[in-house]
């Protein structure tokens, strides 16, 4: 009579049938758990880089604006109905014992930067409440904010020979600030342009 014998299985089988150790569940648990805070982490470098961005094209959309509205209604300062000359009332700064103003007044034949019209209007540029805001010289005065997150305005009137002078302007020279509080940190852009006094500039070239 045989005898059957019973063989062990192989070791590779074994093998397959035991299931993780808790040590090596817990390594799991550990990769897994650094590489989605990885994975977070960089969506949220991602974001931030991409709010920031949004938050420089908005200030320097606004600056554009700001020094394109300004460019407009200040060229024409000093232009009465008549077609004459009438500076320097026609650019008057809002402090007569500084040559950096924060606050500015055109007057002109025409309009506003209100839509007002009139024979001599003016227009009032100056901040407010972190506003860059314009004006009348009613009383009170009617005014409306142009761009918001101004932190300053200076202006600098110039004669024809470069220097500061605003009793006999041919420009006026503008700085604006701006800057946002929307995110981690507080950004700042800031814009530098001359707008030339157009019928001033005409006297000063016929005068030659």
């Amino acid at each position: 009579m045989r005898r059957t014998r019973m063989r062990a299985a192989p070791a590779h089988r074994q093998r397959h049938r035991r299931g993780f150790s808790l040590v090596e569940l817990m390594v799991a648990m550990t990769l897994g758990l650094l590489l989605t805070g990885a994975a977070v982490s960089l969506f949220l470098s991602v974001r931030q880089l991409h709010l920031e961005q949004e938050r420089v094209a908005l200030m320097k959309e606004n600056l554009r604006f700001a020094a394109d509205f300004m460019t407009r209604d200040i060229r024409s300062a000093g232009l009465r109905e008549n077609g004459e000359l009438g500076l320097p009332e026609g650019l008057e700064p809002g402090d007569l014992g500084s040559l950096e103003q924060h606050r500015f007044t055109v007057r002109k034949a025409g309009m506003n930067c209100l839509g007002e019209t009139g024979p001599w209007v003016a227009s009032v540029y100056s901040v407010q409440d972190n506003q860059l805001r314009c004006g009348n010289d009613d009383v009170p005065m009617q005014n409306q904010p142009l761009v918001s997150d101004v932190r300053s305005m200076t202006a600098v009137a110039m004669n024809a020979s470069g220097q500061p002078d605003w009793e006999r302007p041919v420009a006026l020279r503008i700085e604006l600030v701006l800057e946002s509080r929307a995110g981690a940190q507080v950004l700042t852009h800031a814009v530098e342009f001359v707008v030339s006094l157009r019928n001033a500039v005409l006297t000063q070239y016929q005068s030659l």
